[in-house]
């Protein structure tokens, strides 16, 4: 059901909404405002003079709001990318650096033009940096001994840290809700797949990280050890032995990922219960949202993998499903939850769901040789192996491939093996084909190609299957041959077209951006997942090549009366769990915990972003720290609290890097001086800041093109 679990997204109301964006708001303002506050209250216990104390950048002297007090202009700038604390005789514009060092000696415009060289020459020379901090305003910034500045440099980072450990010490006093390491999917061909990972395994460990949280098997994997591999320790229901596994990921797109997904409840979600034009939605008196799905057929479900087996198992056949309804929505997942006995008024509901029938385009595509074969599988069992290349099934043609898992799933049922006609690999040239016979296995889940390039999974055999580009055949009277697609055409892209006036979610999803297809990346079996899931009334544009010609062709999908499909058109919520502590020492030492492993996570990111392992189009700007706000807040107040936990200590990491502007780079020229006893040439400071400076403005237009989709993202 993964591509289901997208679609389920909540439809929150204007008050949540406006409650939200307060929210975010607030957060992010107090992220910044910490770690300028650090620099101010350090700078003021120095005795240096604060001029300005800004969250936002008000650009151009443009300003959302301004108040006097003091010495100091407390305000909002207009532009909300960070803010700043304005010190007397410090200032991070390369082009005022002079100017202000000039200004915190007292002198004026005119004496500035005058002995701007002779100032600079004796303050570059001065042997000892008490003599040129002699030459300033006792309350400038400049005037101020090494190891102060230091301090009001270092504060603001050491605020953020603080309130990252405060934040998370917090967040898990109320409780952090959080998605558990359980299996809820696994992309044909990945290296989980590959490595026989079942839908229903919990991963316990990963890299020595015990009980770990589904975000870290995501770190853990695309930050990991790509040569030796990232060892996993796996909990498989029914069997009582720990399953160890190493998992090489799998590079070259995005991030390394060894293709699996988190794992589903049994309760149907919001907006909606189920898709409206699928058969789960298209049953009277139907499902609501909260149903706590309980058996299949009369056989008791209690986890989302129990559930994928029987509809694995039943493609084509309708099913009972039976649901606990409680007396209103929130009241069933308070009972899901764990809610004592008798203090939720529960129901139970019996509703049955059709079968789905496959969406189908009339086209025939070209099977390729084997693209990979699972662990102990039939297909492994049976010495089957890459680029293997099937020719029949039982003594006849494959044809369509993408109806072999079904067909193989229904010889299973009669059958314990069924006979392959393979020409080997090794032997490719050889004049007659080898006769195989494999044993088979009733699927225990189906497998979606999720992922684009991924091959068709037959779960039968434990095989996948590449399926070309190319058309081999056309049915007769299908939608294409109206639109006179011929065998030997090749698929260039593919793209949904909604009906007029669908804005669904899932016609939104599915037109974001077209699917391509090319030499190095067959994407059929891709396409043909995603078209299962389809609204009514979308139809399917086609970039076809004949010859050396392409041209475009629009087809409306029809469904088959042969071959169905296992979703029925469920949205289950996400599996949920909540880590909570039950005394003020627990939730500092899981605070703790939160925020090293949030400090730490910036620096393997930047480490692997350096080394290329991880592609520089997984940053995000303002936009991307928006929407996960966002999302962070949706899931409640102490999901936003560890959101900006995680965000503090990426401020702090990141503005302590020896990059010049930034307070890593103020560190180092403040380094400098206290070895040299003199400060570092003016000519110096104001050519790294402007490289300093450049270099910022660059990534800030970098970051700005990703949030637009401008540069696209690689995932």
């Amino acid at each position: 059901m993964g591509v289901y679990l997208m679609l389920a997204a909540a439809d929150p109301s204007l008050w949540q909404w406006l409650l939200v964006i307060l929210q975010v708001a607030v957060g992010l303002g107090l992220v910044i405002f910490v770690h300028e506050l650090g620099h101010f209250v350090v700078a003021k216990l120095c005795g240096v003079k604060c001029e300005k104390f800004y969250i936002g950048f008000d650009i151009g002297g443009y300003k959302l709001a301004k108040v006097h007090w003091g010495e100091t202009e407390y305000g909002v700038g207009i532009l909300p990318l960070g803010g700043y604390v304005k010190m007397l005789g410090q200032d991070d514009n390369p082009a005022r650096i002079a100017e202000e060092n000039r200004r915190s000696q007292g002198l004026d415009a005119e004496s500035d033009q005058q002995d701007s060289s002779t100032d600079r020459e004796s303050e570059v020379s001065a042997e000892a940096s008490d003599v040129y901090a002699a030459a300033h305003d006792p309350r400038s910034y400049l005037s101020k001994s090494v190891p102060q500045r230091m301090a009001i440099i270092s504060a603001g980072v050491i605020m953020n840290i603080i309130f990252a450990f405060v934040f998370a010490v917090i967040a898990y006093g109320m409780g952090v809700k959080y998605t558990p390491c359980v299996v809820g999917a696994v992309v044909p061909g990945s290296p989980a797949w590959e490595a026989n990972v079942q839908v229903g395994d919990e991963i316990v460990e990963i890299a020595g990280v015990e009980q770990p949280r589904f975000r870290d098997l995501m770190s853990g994997v695309s930050l990991g050890d790509l040569e030796r591999g990232v060892p996993l320790t796996i909990r498989r229901p029914g069997r009582d032995e720990l399953i160890q596994l190493t998992l090489k990921p799998q590079t070259g797109r995005g991030l390394p990922k060894i293709g699996v997904a988190p794992s589903e409840s049994l309760i149907l979600g919001e907006p909606r219960p189920a898709a409206a034009h699928l058969p789960a939605g298209q049953v009277s008196d139907g499902f609501q949202r909260g149903d706590r799905i309980v058996a299949v057929d009369g056989q008791p479900i209690e986890a989302y993998h129990e559930l994928a087996a029987m509809l694995a198992k039943n493609v084509d056949r309708p099913l009972a499903v039976t649901v606990v309804r409680a007396a209103d929505a929130k009241a069933s997942a308070s009972a899901d939850a764990g809610s004592e006995a008798g203090s939720v008024d529960v129901r139970e509901k019996t509703i049955q769901v059709a079968p789905n029938p496959m969406k189908r385009l009339g086209m025939v595509m070209a099977v390729g040789a084997i693209a990979t074969v699972q662990a102990d599988s039939p297909a492994e069992q049976a010495g089957l192996e890459e680029g293997d290349v099937v020719e029949q099934v039982d003594g006849q043609p494959i044809e369509d491939p993408m109806t072999l898992p079904d067909r193989l799933r229904r010889r299973a049922e009669t059958a314990d093996s069924v006979t392959l006609t393979v020409r080997r690999a090794q032997a490719r040239g050889q004049s007659e084909p080898e006769t195989v016979v494999v044993p088979l296995r009733v699927p225990r889940s189906y497998e979606v190609a999720m992922a684009p390039g991924a091959p068709l999974s037959a779960p039968a055999l434990g095989a996948g299957f590449r399926v070309l580009n190319k058309v081999q055949g056309v049915q007769s009277g299908s939608p294409a041959a109206d639109a006179g697609i011929r065998p030997g055409d090749q698929i260039v892209q593919a793209e949904f077209i909604p009906a007029e006036g669908d804005d669904s979610t899932e016609a939104e999803l599915l037109s974001e951006s077209p699917l391509k297809f090319s030499e190095e990346l067959e994407n059929w079996p891709h396409f043909f997942s995603r078209l299962q899931i389809i609204p009514q009334g979308m139809q399917v544009k086609l970039t076809v090549r004949s010859g050396e010609e392409n041209r475009e062709v629009t087809l409306s999908p029809i469904e088959s009366d042969e071959f169905f499909i296992p979703q029925r058109g469920f949205y289950l919520q996400p599996l949920e769990a909540t880590r909570h502590a039950d005394t003020f020492g627990e939730a500092v030492s899981l605070g703790t915990t939160e925020t090293v492993d949030s400090l730490l996570m910036v620096f393997r990111f930047l480490e692997k972003l350096v080394s290329q392992q991880i592609s520089p189009t997984m940053l995000g700007g303002p936009i991307t720290i928006a929407k996960g706000a966002g999302y962070s807040a949706f899931a409640g107040l102490s999901s936003l609290l560890i959101f900006l936990t995680m965000l503090s200590a990426n401020l702090a990491v990141i503005n302590f890097l020896p990059i010049p502007l930034l307070d890593g780079g103020h560190m180092v020229f403040l380094a400098l001086e206290g070895v040299l006893r003199r400060p570092v040439s003016e000519k110096i400071v104001i050519a790294f800041h402007t490289v300093g400076f450049v270099f910022i403005i660059g990534l800030m237009l970098f970051v700005l093109a990703l949030d637009f989709n401008i540069i696209p993202r690689a995932f």
